[in-house]
């Protein structure tokens, strides 16, 4: 989806005075242990309070620097993007990493203040660890490849892409699924592994969409596909110069006992698209007025 610069720049402006609070409460935290005399004595005299101070300095100071980051790199692509319209795919990107990162010092933090040794933990741990990564194998591959997907740019939020036979309007990335939004509504969740294992057509990234068109004629009108075709050719011939219209074609489908049926198709311009639809129809109708 293509944001407005401007509106990803209040965005990080929030972030940033959200910064700016995280870090005064870590200096006063910091500065309050290390330079107040009763803050000293209770941590000193309470080694669960003491643990649990220790706890929220690790947990603020891994946030603050995991924000840090955050910032300085989304700061660096909006400089780096020339456009005023900016890709969401990067920054949602870099929002699910620094979640992940979070959730990681979120754990460690809360080892600490039960006075559990994480490094210790974890190597307890190892033999049910290599369990888990076996039995989340599919999970990880699906949140590499969202990852993977979020930091390209061949779709974004608000493109409509082809997805086998789904088609629809991408309405949220997330590290396990891609969520499209059909023309009837529904939703259909579509796991990142089968994004990238399939075709993908960009049906937004397009400068041409292929229209197609078919018709039943009677016999009596003595139609030729030539004169159909160049019939259009001529009706749509300031759009052919426009490079709005191009490669109109005419195609005999079925032929029955009383009509015969054909397939007119075109490619048209996606932004023209549903006036083209409308004067192509119109056209066809006048031709068989005239007739």
């Amino acid at each position: 989806m293509e944001i407005q610069k401007s509106l990803i720049q209040t965005i990080e402006s929030k972030k940033k005075r959200v910064f700016i609070l995280k870090l005064v409460i870590y200096l006063i935290f910091l500065l309050g242990a290390k330079f107040i005399p009763e803050v000293q004595f209770y941590l000193s005299k309470f080694s669960g309070l003491n643990s649990i101070h220790r706890a929220i300095l690790f947990l603020l100071g891994g946030n603050i620097l995991i924000s840090l980051g955050r910032i300085f790199t989304a700061r660096i692509y909006l400089r780096k993007t020339m456009d005023e319209k900016v890709h969401g795919n990067f920054l949602i990107g870099i929002t699910w990493i620094s979640n992940i990162l979070n959730s990681v010092v979120f754990v460690i933090a809360l080892m600490l203040a039960f006075d559990i040794q994480p490094l210790e933990f974890l190597t307890s741990l190892t033999i049910v660890a290599a369990a888990i990564a076996i039995l989340t194998k599919d999970y990880v591959n699906n949140i590499i490849n969202g990852l993977i997907i979020m930091f390209t740019d061949q779709f974004s939020l608000g493109d409509t892409i082809k997805i086998g036979e789904n088609t629809g309007v991408i309405e949220d990335i997330t590290l396990l699924n891609v969520v499209i939004k059909k023309d009837d509504g529904y939703k259909t969740i579509i796991p990142n592994n089968l994004v990238l294992g399939v075709q993908v057509t960009n049906l937004s990234r397009l400068d041409h969409r292929k229209v197609d068109f078919q018709m039943e004629l009677p016999y009596h009108l003595k139609f030729s596909l030539a004169e159909i075709e160049s019939n259009l050719v001529a009706g749509f011939e300031k759009r052919i110069k426009k490079k709005e219209v191009a490669n109109i074609t005419v195609d005999l489908i079925d032929i029955q006992k009383e009509v015969f049926t054909i397939k007119v198709s075109l490619e048209s311009s996606l932004t023209k698209e549903n006036q083209i639809k409308s004067e192509l129809h119109q056209s066809l109708l006048n031709l068989l007025n005239e007739n």
